[in-house]
């Protein structure tokens, strides 16, 4: 999508050097570039040594500058926000297609920025686990609880705790046979670190979900989706990236079960005939 680099540096800026900055913020003002631009002339026009256009490229996470260069070439001249400032003199009406619009617009770029090889590197950890395990605090938390309710639909053992000591626990307890899915909008939040840290020493594959690419808990994770938002005066916990990341979950969860096929219908049946049980 056009929308896929502007997304990324988003993603990236808060924790960017100065000369990163500059860079983003010359590509952010740039509506297209030329498909003959070589690495020299984008780096002087940028202020910038080559060498750094290098480093800033493999940080995105390109192999190299024709690589990068591609995504610039996608981009497009976009003259309407990602997002919408709500103010006090908006009409109600107004204020909701605001939300509407810009939750729309957070779903489409955090789909921009997935590929098929991070998707397929994802579901082959949670397809291997012996037990999958959900971990968020605060808001954070309502979407792991929510991956929790669908995942237990799968054959896949899941397991979530509310309570952080108590995911202090389960975490102790998970091996490199297992997988953890980490949920943290600033990937700077020290419980959700501490978390990781433990996952880390006790080798547990880990998928992280966050909305800064290069914040610390992004940096461990063995799979970082990123979800895109932007924090505005009324919505502080930024949750356009709530909806992101409950939307990239789901995801997940749809790969993981149309991948186990036969077994996840079969769970689907058994865990149906129980609910319907209640209903009579």
């Amino acid at each position: 999508m056009a929308q896929a680099i502007d997304s990324l540096l988003r993603s990236y800026y808060d924790n960017f050097s100065e000369k990163y900055k500059q860079i983003a913020d010359y590509i952010f003002q740039e509506a297209q570039f030329n498909q003959r631009l070589t690495i020299q002339e984008f780096a002087a026009n940028c202020g910038v040594s080559t060498a750094t256009i290098s480093r800033f490229a493999k940080i995105l996470g390109f192999d190299n500058f024709q690589a990068f260069k591609m995504a610039l070439l996608a981009k497009e001249a976009n003259t309407s926000p990602l997002f919408h400032e709500i103010n006090a003199n908006d009409t109600f009406t107004t204020m909701a297609e605001k939300i509407f619009t810009s939750n729309s617009n957070a779903l489409k770029a955090t789909w921009s920025l997935l590929t098929e090889e991070q998707l397929q590197k994802a579901v082959a950890l949670i397809n291997r686990a012996h037990l999958l395990s959900l971990f968020g605090l605060g808001a954070s938390g309502i979407v792991a609880q929510d991956g929790y309710h669908k995942f237990l639909r799968t054959s896949i053992p899941t397991v979530f705790n509310q309570d952080y000591h108590l995911q202090l626990m389960q975490a102790t307890k998970l091996t490199n046979q297992d997988c953890a899915i980490i949920i943290s909008h600033s990937g700077q939040n020290k419980d959700a670190l501490e978390l990781a840290r433990i996952l880390k020493e006790r080798q547990v594959p880990l998928i992280v979900i966050t909305s800064f690419g290069n914040s610390s808990l992004a940096k461990l994770g063995n799979i970082t989706l990123l979800s895109i938002s932007e924090e505005t005066n009324y919505r502080a916990e930024a949750l356009h990236a709530l909806i992101a990341q409950i939307s990239l979950i789901d995801s997940l969860f749809m790969m993981v079960a149309v991948n186990n096929g036969q077994e996840t219908e079969q769970s689907f049946k058994e865990i149906r005939a129980e609910i319907d049980r209640t209903r009579q």
